[in-house]
């Protein structure tokens, strides 16, 4: 469908929207695209549409559901849209989201019976364990059912069907390419695409298509199975504390139904407690990523000698960081599981040339490096304020150079069914692998409004035809393939409830109040402390030059630190502090002032904390990596988050790589210097 179509359909639905109500919105004077791109979102919760179960009172996944193209949208469920869901509907309840769809007696109504779900579900042994969900439910005939199996054994083929036809159906389903085999052929993981199911029994698998063959086929891989996964169900927890906090403003407070419902969610929550602590591996410091309770083992994979390796949170910069601090503070956990996870810095090139230092997600995903919401007061803590800012340029400056409508993150990506994370900003990004650029995506606008609601709204209106060509009568379709000039017809809840949320922006004041009603916004100042101010070249400091190859020349007298090499192998200087328990380096700006007489494209910082220090070293470093320009002085500034993954650092590690030709390196470190921000966070 061209441009000009879809922006007349968009025109039309946007009037007749907007004939029939208009949101009482913070942003509608100040910033009316994003008023009107919240209003078409609203159209989502249209009970008309169908897409709450009538049962449970859980949202369905998404609007698509065409069987024929493997889409069952409103078959499942999973508990971030769950979480999102609830919500909404507490925001509805405190008049934070005023909506022609959603009265406060349906929000009462809804939230009962969604919260008694919850906690009917946490009791149940098929969708639950030590208070955790399953990451996924069916729903079907008004029941709820655990996740599909998404690995199984060879031999439960063998002692099904026989050694000789379990083996030969395996075979085939491998050629059709719905198992791809692990663990040397003994097990492989199901691949549930398009072609996949009961209707698709051809090709290799065509002379297994009579029943009731198919149908034991089918019963072997659609067995149902008890998978807790930590993210999804801190997902739940943060979204269900920020409802409490909704229903805790001081309006609505005392009403008696209100209070029946906060009592309800905090149950459910200090429940979740047993499971949390399970997830817990004391020897890496980290949680584990989940736990194959069917199965009895943690979630991970085979390394291809037989050994099972357990997934470990061990990675900051992601979707489920702010929920994951929040379980820490609300269950008491170890800080260790925050410490423990590294993360990166990478450099991008601005529009204009400049290089500006941003937190890296592992696909450059803007889902992964902004969240869905931001409600652990970041907003307040000048360390993670900045980081944010940041990246929210980075996203509006790669977008608006590429004339993209949108961000580039996780979503389906225009090809076909697919749906992937595998659509990011390659200078943002940990991975190698290549990224899909050409499928920007608006559910990250919501929580960018969070950020630089001004910002945003010129983006939008730069952007705005396309943008307008997304809506339909029952909210905004995520994005548009670029490269085929269309719309990507796809809609799930998760993403259009957390536009909606980020849009009315009540995240932070409503954790605020639950953090206050727990005594916990000290322990949250405690952990988003400013660390200490270091002089790097100060002479209470050792600094030294090393090569990889050789030995460079190397001088550091009067705060000025020079390394001369030749060398095609890496080279660089170390900086050691004298506190044998390190210093934190957390919650500041790193400082670096130098000349060069060449460019450097490839250089890195790398921390090493005290030899002695309680947890074993981190699975995943934290790493800046920079470019020095040739320059006769210049100057790098990096602002680090607050985290306590920053803390106890003993050592600072500066390395130059070389590669290829042999070339030479002379450059000059004038300042370098970590300077903490003024306060960690504003309580008042």
């Amino acid at each position: 469908m061209s441009h000009k179509k879809m922006r007349w359909q968009s025109l039309t639905v946007t009037l007749l929207m907007l004939a029939a109500f208009s949101v009482n919105s913070a942003f509608q004077p100040d910033h009316p695209h994003l008023q009107r791109l919240l209003d078409n979102a609203y159209q989502y919760v249209n009970p008309a549409h169908g897409l709450i179960d009538p049962a449970s009172g859980y949202p369905v996944e998404g609007w698509n559901q065409v069987p024929e193209q493997g889409l069952f949208l409103r078959s499942f469920t999973q508990l971030t849209a769950i979480g999102a869901w609830v919500e909404l509907l507490a925001n509805v309840v405190s008049g934070a989201a005023p909506n022609p769809f959603i009265s406060k007696d349906d929000a009462l109504r809804g939230l009962s019976l969604a919260v008694t779900s919850l906690l009917a579900d946490q009791q149940n042994p098929a969708l639950a364990a030590k208070g955790l969900l399953v990451n996924f439910l069916g729903l079907e005939g008004g029941q709820r059912l655990g996740p599909l199996l998404e690995s199984i054994e060879k031999s439960q083929f063998n002692e099904t069907f026989g050694a000789e036809n379990g083996a030969a159906i395996w075979q085939a389903l491998v050629e059709q390419g719905w198992i791809q085999e692990e663990d040397q052929g003994r097990k492989g993981r199901i691949l549930r695409r398009s072609n996949y199911g009961s209707t698709h029994f051809d090709g290799a698998l065509a002379a297994y298509a009579e029943a009731p063959l198919r149908s034991r086929i089918m019963g072997l891989l659609d067995q149902r199975a008890v998978t807790i996964i930590f993210g999804d169900n801190a997902n739940l927890s943060a979204a269900l504390a920020r409802s409490v906090g909704a229903l805790l403003t001081p309006e609505i407070r005392d009403e008696p139904q209100v209070v029946a419902l906060r009592e309800q969610i905090e149950r459910f929550i200090a429940a979740q407690q047993p499971g949390y602590a399970h997830l817990f591996d004391p020897k890496t410091g980290t949680f584990v990523f989940g736990w194959e309770v069917t199965a009895d083992r943690f979630v991970g994979w085979d390394d291809g000698q037989g050994h099972w390796v357990t997934g470990q949170m061990n990675y900051l910069i992601n979707e489920f960081r702010g929920p994951w601090t929040f379980v820490v503070l609300r269950h008491g956990l170890p800080i260790a599981a925050l410490r423990n996870a590294g993360f990166k810095i990478k450099p991008y090139r601005q529009q204009d040339g400049r290089d500006r230092y941003a937190l890296a997600a592992w696909d450059g995903s803007a889902f992964q490096l902004l969240g869905l919401s931001l409600f652990m007061q970041e907003l307040e803590n000048p360390g993670w304020r900045q980081s944010l800012a940041t990246l929210l340029d980075i996203e509006l400056d790669f977008s608006t150079q590429h004339h993209l409508p949108g961000f580039l993150s996780e979503a389906y990506s225009g090809n076909g069914t697919e749906y992937t994370g595998w659509i990011g900003i390659p200078e943002l990004a940990v991975t190698d692998t290549p990224l899909i650029t050409q499928a920007p995506s608006i559910y990250t606008l919501g929580v960018a409004s969070m950020i630089a609601p001004a910002k945003l709204d010129v983006f939008l209106a730069g952007h705005w035809p396309l943008i307008a060509g997304l809506f339909t009568e029952h909210g905004p379709w995520e994005g548009w393939d670029m490269a085929a000039d269309k719309v990507i017809p796809y809609q799930t809840t998760t993403h259009t409830l957390s536009l909606i949320l980020g849009g009315i922006g009540t995240a932070p004041e409503n954790m605020r109040r639950y953090l206050a009603a727990h005594q916990l916004l000290d322990a949250l100042v405690a952990l988003y402390a400013p660390g200490d101010h270091v002089d790097f070249l100060d002479s209470r400091n050792a600094v030294r030059g090393f090569a990889d190859q050789g030995q460079p020349k190397f001088s550091c007298e009067q705060a000025h630190c020079r390394l001369a090499s030749s060398l095609s192998a890496s080279s660089g200087m170390t900086f050691s502090v004298p506190q044998k328990d390190g210093v934190s380096l957390s919650n500041g700006r790193l400082l670096i002032r130098y000349h060069s007489a060449t460019p450097i494209p490839d250089a890195s910082i790398a921390f090493k904390r005290a030899e002695d220090d309680a947890l074993p070293a981190p699975g995943i470093p934290v790493e800046i990596f920079m470019r020095f320009r040739q320059t006769a002085e210049d100057q790098i500034e990096i602002v680090l988050p607050a985290t306590p993954a920053l803390r106890g650092i003993r050592e600072l590690s500066l390395r130059f790589q070389r590669h290829g030709t042999p070339k030479p390196l002379d450059v000059s470190i004038t300042t370098f210097e970590f300077i903490p921000f003024a306060a960690a966070l504003d309580v008042r």
